[in-house]
């Protein structure tokens, strides 16, 4: 299977940090079939320097065909699923999009079938895919035998594109007789036929991002569930019900008894497991009067899950409940469940004795803060040489029962060392940070021990006019950039500095500067509180050592284990397309020397007295002239990269090594 392939430009992400950092705004083909070598089109920014796409875990040379032209050769032995696709090059790692790994034939739309007498020819059991470069719906055309069945499908949240496809199935005559409805086109043929298929973007917006990957299939859409009214079922602690929400938002009741000294914890999993529902969940006390009467007596009413504070960078929302309960007494719980949403979405009801042990951390890429476009960026996971880099790190379904959490990385890139990371008890944000030599090699690799990633599926200029979408990925990659960081924060000790709740904290910090950055620092502290409120260190121009002070009486701070990091802009010059521009003068000065070469072999010409004279003069000339013509070729090229790599400035994203503090309980006089 062959596909053409570009490597653009495009609008660059909207964010306060401005040093390049690969992001991926669109990828075509969405897939492709295991062994097949593939063209793909990858659009974005700050994709320089190509070296691979990584696929989940799988890094894919990309080999040059000609000049921003690309092939992959998918391994014959990769598994049919979606995967994560990142860009790899000069700067590092870019975002994921989706890329399908299928068994499907696939047909690629050429955008020129706009009408019904030009509808591309299609069979079941493929893939169709493209994308709308005109607001001209695409048009196709299927044979259906009597009785045959088709279910055509797509989910563009699923492949993490803009587009939201309207779809038709029409007779020869071109009276419809099926469409698409929540991605789902079912039809059967009631005689044999060529039958027409119409596609369209909603909006009929046009461009990159609006690509699709339609799945033609024969077999018959999967029958709804019927969801019955049930009468109050018995639960145990340790016990997970799995079921679907009953409809018109009808409440569902379990019983749950509990015995004195029991922890458990009571949740709900359906929005988090990817359905578009609205979890309600009532507990009350059930108990018995002396005439055996049941009596209930409210003990709590959950909608959503508790609120991350401090507030995590991009938007995380969790529409899932969850409970902790530690019994003084015998007892029992009548628990109500139900979906806002009114839908008939499965569910899971979970009733555990503890925490899960093994947290299903996600990680997000870190922005500046304070941005106006907070919500709207798609943020960077590259760390610089000699700088340290850190991923914000959320657990959810976190309660006051949950244990701290010690972050930790394998499989990381080469020259990178993981300076963890920690999350306290009961708390759900951290920092896990990572550090690279002055050499480390461009490059990246999925992390191993970071099971989820949250993006930013497009950047967005002003998240208050404009729907920021977003999407969760697989572990998070970390790339490394060949850029020098302009300086890296550390303190001069890494244990767990201990503070009385009423005290004050001086932390002493060493600066390590790149020789072009004199500039003076203002870091936030993140991880403890609202980032409006933080504290901030000032570290001096030129300064290499400063102070951080932690008041944490001010900022109220129970006592317990806390973990955080430092974090602030600085701007430095830097050069784009160094690279490029030396291999320029390395071949300008080949030409130089080639010039001086046909010159003399032209004077050496002029000058021979034999019969070949005129035959030498004639191939010198021509040899200089070509020559000529390279030198001219060349030094333009100089020029024009010359131009381009002029030291331009950017902000970076400067962090401190993750800090631990233990806040102790204030002593009694």
């Amino acid at each position: 299977m062959q596909f053409s392939v570009l490597l653009a430009c495009s609008a660059p992400a909207f964010s306060q940090a401005t040093f390049p950092s690969p992001t991926l705004t669109s990828v075509s083909p969405l897939g492709g079939k295991p062994g097949a070598t593939v063209e793909i089109t990858l659009r974005g920014t700050d994709l320089e320097g190509p070296q691979s796409v990584l696929l989940n875990e799988r890094a894919i040379p990309l080999k040059t065909l000609k000049p921003n032209v690309f092939s992959i050769t998918l391994p014959p032995d990769i598994k049919p699923a979606l995967y994560d696709c990142r860009f790899v090059g000069r700067y590092g790692a870019s975002n994921p999009r989706v890329f399908e790994v299928g068994t499907l034939d696939s047909v690629a739309s050429p955008g020129s079938n706009t009408g019904p007498d030009k509808a591309l020819k299609v069979t079941l059991n493929s893939v169709v895919e493209g994308s709308f470069k005109s607001n001209s719906p695409h048009w196709f055309s299927v044979d259906l035998k009597k009785g045959q069945h088709l279910t055509a499908t797509f989910d563009g949240r699923r492949f993490d594109t803009r587009t939201e496809l309207i779809g038709a199935l029409l007779a020869p005559t071109g009276r419809e007789l099926a469409h698409m409805r929540a991605g789902v086109l079912a039809f059967t043929a009631a005689a044999d036929a060529t039958y027409l298929l119409r596609f369209n973007e909603l909006m009929y917006r046009t461009g990159d991002d609006y690509g699709y990957l339609i799945t033609l299939s024969s077999a018959a859409p999967p029958a709804q569930k019927t969801v019955m009214l049930e009468d109050v079922r018995p639960i145990q602690i340790g016990q997970t019900v799995r079921d679907y929400f009953l409809p018109v938002g009808l409440p569902q009741a379990f019983d749950l008894p509990f015995k004195a000294g029991e922890k458990f914890i009571i949740e709900v999993h359906s929005h988090q497991l990817g359905h578009a529902t609205d979890p309600h969940l009532v507990i009350e006390n059930l108990a018995k009067d002396p005439a055996g009467k049941e009596t209930l007596k409210p003990q709590a009413e959950i909608a959503d899950a508790p609120a991350i504070v401090p507030a995590p960078s991009i938007n995380l929302p969790s529409r899932d409940p969850s409970y902790a309960y530690e019994a003084k007494a015998d007892g029992a719980f009548r628990i109500t469940l139900s979906d806002n949403f009114a839908t008939t979405q499965p569910y899971e009801l979970r009733i555990l004795k503890e925490a899960p042990k093994l947290e299903a951390l996600i990680a997000l890429n870190p922005i500046l803060p304070g941005a106006k476009t907070k919500g709207g960026e798609i943020g960077s996971a590259n760390v610089q040489r000699g700088g340290i880099a850190a991923l914000e790190i959320i657990a959810p379904n976190r309660n006051a029962l949950s244990d701290p959490i010690e972050l930790k990385a394998e499989k990381i890139p080469a020259g990178v060392t993981c300076l963890g990371g920690f999350i306290g008890k009961g708390q759900s944000l951290g920092y896990i940070a990572f550090q690279a030599s002055a050499d480390a090699p461009a490059g990246a690799s999925l992390l191993d021990g970071i099971p989820h990633s949250r993006f930013v599926s497009f950047a967005v200029a002003d998240a208050a006019r404009e729907n920021v979408l977003y999407r969760t990925a697989g572990a998070p990659a970390l790339g490394v950039s060949v850029l020098p960081a302009p300086a890296s924060v550390q303190t001069e000790k890494t244990d767990i500095l201990e503070v009385a709740a009423d005290a004050k904290l001086d932390i002493a910090l060493k600066v390590t500067r790149h020789a072009d950055f004199t500039d003076a620092l203002k870091l936030k502290a993140l991880g403890l509180i609202d980032i409006a409120k933080a504290p901030e260190a000032d570290i001096p121009a030129k300064a290499a050592a400063g102070k951080f002070t932690l008041d944490v009486k001010a900022l109220k701070l129970a006592p317990g284990d806390y973990g955080f990091i430092l974090q602030g802009p600085a701007k430095m010059k830097f050069r784009r397309g160094v690279e490029e521009l030396n291999a320029a003068e390395a071949d300008a000065k080949k030409a130089a020397e080639a010039q001086a070469a046909a010159k003399k072999q032209l004077e050496t010409a002029n000058a021979d007295a034999t019969p070949k004279k005129a035959d030498l003069v004639k191939a010198a000339t021509a040899a200089l002239k070509t020559a000529d013509a390279s030198k001219a070729t060349a030094d333009k090229l100089v020029k024009d990269l010359t131009a381009k790599s002029a030291p331009k400035d950017a902000t970076f994203i400067v962090y401190s090594n993750p800090i631990r503090i233990r806040v102790k309980e204030v002593a009694k006089k």
